[in-house]
């Protein structure tokens, strides 16, 4: 009998330890990250960008302004950025607003109402006036975009009290509409029926100044927004391409387990990412504009080059 236990301890321990080896490796794997490679497959023509941006001659906007509408903290560092240890950082929600000097401007992103942010994020920071201010800017809007279709930057228009006033002016692709990312963010089929989608290949001129980039892969509706203002300052809103300045910086994607969990397509991500790292040399004079950075966007509110607060 002795020796019976002493088996069944064996192979009990046998198991275990196999276990822990099979999850240490799935920890390993999902915290490493996807290469970034040395060259771009990419089709992000900056050229062919600027020249559409100025194509009409029409006068070219005057501003860029942003509104911070909440934040998450305590996200592990390590799941923003691959191998950069385990502390916490802070998600941070933003609106923005390109403003033209006859008073017109476009929205691109509108953050979440408080419901659907606190079903996702629990005990999250909600400025709920920031909030109303997002929604009084969207009824003024000229047009509004987001870059994709996750809640924290479209909910806000899918639960929007303003929904039938301002339907006629948000421009949401088609892919981004189609998207489960949108029904889960509150578009509903009904909603979504009553949206004319927006419809294109690769660039679009949404107004003077203003252009949208596909770039599927953290989602499918992914699509970088590019703005140039009159005094010839140029920015880039990425989205969630990089969750963090230093995803492009380094260049180093976010891991492998944020990828599997998210359902992103990695490798265009990778190309993505690799392109935006290559501006940074090639263009310094373009901004790139993080969508969860606050201390990038913080850094580019000291500078003067993004107001802070909606018109």
């Amino acid at each position: 009998m002795p020796a019976m236990k002493r088996t069944l301890w064996r192979r009990v321990g046998l198991a275990v330890a196999a276990l822990l080896l099979v999850l240490v490796v799935v920890a390993a794997v999902g915290l490493s990250d996807v290469n970034v490679p040395e060259t771009s497959r990419f089709d992000g023509d900056l050229g062919a960008i600027r020249a559409l941006a100025v194509s009409t001659g029409e006068p070219l906007p005057t501003g860029l302004r942003s509104q911070h509408v909440g934040r998450a903290s305590g996200v592990p560092h390590a799941l923003v950025v691959a191998g950069s240890g385990f502390g916490e950082v802070a998600f941070d929600f933003y609106a923005y607003q390109v403003v033209y000097a006859d008073g017109r401007t476009v929205l691109v992103d509108v953050g979440s109402d408080e419901k659907t942010q606190q079903a996702q994020f629990p005990g999250s920071e909600f400025d709920a006036a920031a909030h109303t201010r997002v929604q009084e800017a969207l009824r003024r809007a000229d047009a509004t975009v987001v870059t994709h279709e996750h809640f924290d930057h479209c909910a806000g228009i899918a639960h929007s009290a303003y929904l039938d006033e301002v339907a006629g002016k948000v421009h949401l692709t088609d892919e981004q509409l189609r998207s489960p990312h949108a029904e889960e963010a509150g578009f509903t089929a009904e909603l979504r029926a009553r949206l004319t989608p927006l419809q294109y290949e690769r660039l679009h001129l949404l107004r003077p100044g203003v252009v949208l980039i596909k770039a599927p892969g953290h989602t499918p509706g992914t699509q970088l927004v590019y703005v140039r203002l009159a005094d010839g300052r140029e920015f880039l809103l990425v989205g969630d391409v990089a969750w963090h300045q230093d995803n492009i910086r380094l260049p180093r994607m976010h891991p492998r387990l944020t990828h599997w969990l998210g359902g992103e397509d990695a490798q265009a991500m990778a190309h993505q990412l690799r392109w935006l790292h290559d501006l940074l040399r090639t263009a310094p004079e373009l901004h790139p504009v993080v969508a969860h950075d606050g201390a990038q966007m913080q850094d580019y509110q000291r500078r003067g080059l993004i107001l802070d607060g909606l018109l």
